[in-house]
C-alpha cells in the first residue's frame, strides 16, 4: 500500500502528517519537526535585517542548512516505518528577489521566511528521492479530499489544526 508525506511548513517549523493512498485512506502518523535549533533564530531573514550583507548571508545559509538536516531526518523516520511515494507540501512557490532587496522590505523578509522553509521541505524530499506535489492552502480544494482529511481527524481526535487538515490535504493531492 503506498502512502504520502504530507507537510504544512511555517517559518520556523512543520507539521508532518503520513497518509495511506486512496481507496483506504489512513493517517499513520503526525508529528511537528522544529526547523531549527536553539541556537539559531526562528526567522532567519527577519534576525538577518540588521546585519552586513555577507553575515546575513551566512546566517540564512547556515538556517537553510540546519533546516534541510531537520526535515530529512524528520523524513528518514517517518519513511522508516511507512512506504512513502511522494510528498505535498502546502505553500505555493513565489520568487525570492535578491538577499539586498529583502532585507530592505518587511513584507519581503515575510515572504522570504515562508519560502525558506518550504524550500528545507522540497529539498529534503528531493533527496529522499519523491517526487514533491503542492497545494495551495488558500485555494479550492476538491470536496472528497476536505471530506476525507476531516474524517482523519475525527479518527486521530485533537489536536487537528487547520495545519493538520493543510498537511493531510496535501499528502492526498501528492497521492493523485
Amino acid at each position: 500500500m503506498s502512502g504520502a508525506l504530507g507537510v504544512a511548513p511555517r517559518s520556523s517549523s512543520a507539521l508532518v502528517v503520513a497518509l495511506t493512498g486512496p481507496p483506504d485512506v489512513r493517517l499513520l502518523a503526525r508529528t511537528h519537526v522544529d526547523l531549527v535549533g536553539h541556537d539559531l533564530p526562528a526567522q532567519a531573514y527577519h534576525a538577518a535585517a540588521g546585519l552586513p550583507l555577507p553575515e546575513a548571508e551566512r546566517l540564512v545559509h547556515r538556517w537553510a542548512e540546519e533546516a534541510l538536516s531537520s526535515v530529512e531526518a524528520c523524513f528518514a523516520e517517518l519513511m522508516r516505518q511507512h512506504p512513502t511515494v511522494a510528498v505535498g507540501i502546502a505553500a505555493v512557490v513565489r520568487p525570492v528577489p535578491a538577499l539586498d532587496a529583502v532585507l530592505r522590505s518587511h513584507p519581503l523578509l515575510h515572504l522570504a521566511e515562508g519560502q525558506l522553509s518550504r524550500e528545507a521541505v522540497a529539498e529534503a524530499a528531493t533527496r529522499a528521492g519523491l517526487p514533491v506535489h503542492y497545494l495551495d492552502p488558500k485555494g479550492r480544494h476538491d470536496p472528497v479530499g476536505v471530506e476525507r482529511t476531516a474524517a482523519l481527524g475525527r479518527v486521530a481526535g485533537p489536536p487537528w489544526r487547520k495545519e493538520h487538515k493543510m498537511a493531510a490535504l496535501a499528502a492526498l493531492t501528492a497521492l493523485g
